[in-house]
């Protein structure tokens, strides 16, 4: 089972990694569905808080999977 959960949280953590960066270039952060209206989405320039929020929340987890997956006994 352990193996299964680190081939699995591996490519996730690298997943929000790449979000991350690309999120630096781009300007924006994807944040799930908006009901009717879309998908929620953080500008740099508009929501300048919520993106860096979001951008520590998805650095944070980005790093913390493969730290998670690393056998530490």
């Amino acid at each position: 089972m352990s193996i299964f959960q680190g081939l699995l949280f591996m490519p996730f953590g690298a997943g929000l990694v790449l979000v991350d960066y690309r999120a630096l270039r781009s300007g924006w952060l994807p944040c799930g569905p908006n009901g009717f209206r879309g998908r929620l989405e953080f500008g740099k320039h508009e929501q300048p808080v919520g993106f860096w929020v979001m951008f520590v929340l998805y650095g944070t987890g980005g790093l913390w999977l493969p730290v998670f997956v690393l056998p530490l006994r």
